[in-house]
């Protein structure tokens, strides 16, 4: 387990705890150094480490860099330090972070959500658990868990003076800049003034009274999950962060309004890290139910899309790749075309033909010389088998990028992309059957000559298998879910100019296998997201 450790009382309070249990959990204390506070703020760093060091806990510090001077400080500190607190969680593999938030805590969360306006999810105030969706946490889903939420502040810190044991007071605390600080300052003094203790007792009470009730709805709907984006493999290589989904719109059209809601903004807030706004879940949930169509931003890059057959969240720009502001035909650049060899099955050598297309280089790491194949036209009425070829040495050759004609692809041969994935080509020996799949296909190899792999280029027109013609190539990825942040990265397959695979979604028509076809060439992808 992970524990965010501020050096306040609670966190140190929680801390303790985990050092005392018997039998001792494993656990990593996570600091998050906003730096606003300047030396007061390294003192909490250096607290925090010789705590952990005393109680032989690790300890891991992040420093998050946040303008104090631009609006809303409080809620852009708490985002970057559960992002922070996310990351490092995620980077050591555990699943599971705990947060010192006690009782008073939840009532300070109640209130300001009553004040600022909130449906009723948020009037339960801090949950117990919780679950950090996947833009925070990106190898692993993230439950945030709260074990002190049954006791107040001042339990708390009773408890450390009893023992004797030293915590942070953070000066910020009793600033009024800050909205929790009017909360707890001056709100709930004056509840409690004209109320009594009862008062402030009684929103307990309301918080846990919501929160079951909306347990019972949440059990409604849990069944609703992301399912992987819309052809993976197509989209992203395994190196790529698990970002994005899609839901099945006729799940979510069989849902009542009020569930709808819940369901979307649970959802997204999963899959976003925030959960979207009141009007935000209204409207959504108004252009589901009345079959609408179209695109919706959500927040800082974030946006669902909604088809005829599924709702597709995408994040933001930049985001697959670690390189915000990449756009994907920069994202795109660069690779490797290599020539494979294959067995030789026929004692009786092939005529040599001249070369096609060898081994262009454009890795700095692949240093050894490749080969590339030699082949001849098939003599009329000879077997369509892979002994009809054979191989020579192909002198080294310059470096090359994937431009936009594309890097050239050998049969047998492979073109590796920058992002991990790779493309691959054979020709099938007679008998040698293929099971198809979104990563492997074959196509008749007729009119197939100087295959290159490249991305979308505008003008691309495609003939999808199936289709009645031709229609523009970023049409068609759109029509299966492909948003046009991401269509960037489909690698396609060329000859010529003739798009016979758009990788790891479609062939085309006019290359598909027949009881006609006297050659084959097997198209496959490794590397691949769900391959």
């Amino acid at each position: 387990m992970a524990v965010a450790l501020s050096g306040g009382a609670d966190s140190v309070f929680l801390l303790h705890l985990i050092a005392r249990s018997i039998p001792r959990p494993k656990a990593l204390a996570i600091h998050v150094d906003h730096g606003l506070r300047g030396s007061e703020s390294g003192g909490d760093a250096e607290f925090c480490a010789r705590l952990c060091a005393k109680l032989g806990i690790p300890f891991a510090r992040r420093v998050v860099e946040i303008d104090p001077e631009a609006g809303d400080l409080e809620a852009r500190a708490r985002e970057a330090r559960y992002r922070a607190l996310a990351e490092e969680a995620s980077a050591a593999g555990i699943p599971v972070l705990l947060t010192g938030h006690h009782e008073d805590d939840a009532v300070e969360t109640l209130l300001m959500r009553w004040m600022r306006g909130t449906d009723m999810a948020g009037l339960a105030g801090l949950r117990r658990e919780t679950v950090l969706g996947k833009a925070h946490a990106e190898t692993v889903k993230l439950r945030v868990l709260r074990p002190l939420v049954a006791l107040r502040r001042e339990e708390v810190r009773s408890a450390l003076r009893r023992e004797g044991l030293e915590w942070r007071e953070d000066s910020s605390n009793t600033s009024t800049r800050f909205t929790r600080n009017r909360v707890r300052h001056q709100v709930l003094p004056e509840i409690e003034a004209k109320c009594g203790e009862e008062g402030v007792e009684n929103f307990f009470d309301f918080a846990r009274a919501i929160e079951s009730f909306e347990d019972e709805i949440a059990d409604r709907t849990a069944h609703i999950q992301w399912e992987p984006v819309a052809h993976e493999a197509a989209r992203r290589s395994t190196s790529m962060p698990d970002l994005g989904g899609r839901v099945r719109r006729e799940t979510l059209a069989d849902l009542e309004a009020p569930f709808m809601r819940r369901a979307l903004g649970r959802l997204i807030g999963e899959g976003t890290g925030k959960r979207p706004g009141r009007d935000f879940l209204s409207h959504l949930a108004e252009d589901i139910t009345e079959g609408r169509t179209g695109r919706r931003e959500v927040h800082q890059g974030w946006s669902v899309q909604l088809q005829s057959d599924a709702m597709h969240l995408t994040p933001p720009s930049g985001s697959l790749t670690g390189s915000p502001g990449s756009s994907p035909s920069e994202i795109s650049q660069g690779g490797t075309a290599i020539a494979e060899p294959v067995s030789q099955t026929k004692a009786r050598p092939a005529p040599k033909a001249p070369k096609v297309e060898g081994a262009a280089q454009a890795s700095p790491h692949a240093e050894r010389p490749q080969e590339a194949p030699l082949s001849r036209p098939l003599a009329e009425g000879a077997p369509a088998t892979e002994t009809e070829y054979e191989l020579q040495p192909a002198p080294r050759q310059a470096p090359t990028t994937i431009t936009g004609h594309g890097l050239a692809l050998g049969i047998p041969g492979s073109v590796q992309l920058p992002d991990g994935r790779s493309i691959h080509a054979e020709f099938v020996t007679s008998g040698d059957a293929t099971d198809s799949s979104t990563t492997t296909v074959e196509i008749d190899a007729a009119q197939a000559d100087g295959l290159r792999v490249r991305f979308e280029r505008p003008g691309d027109r495609f003939w999808p298998l199936g289709a009645p013609g031709h229609k523009p190539l970023r049409r068609f990825l759109g029509s299966v879910g492909i948003p046009r942040e991401e269509r960037g990265q489909v690698p396609v397959v060329v000859s010529s100019e003739d798009i016979l695979w758009v990788a790891g979604v479609r062939i085309a028509e006019h290359h598909k296998v027949t009881e006609t076809t006297a050659r084959r060439i097997r198209l496959s992808m490794r590397g691949a997201r769900g391959e």
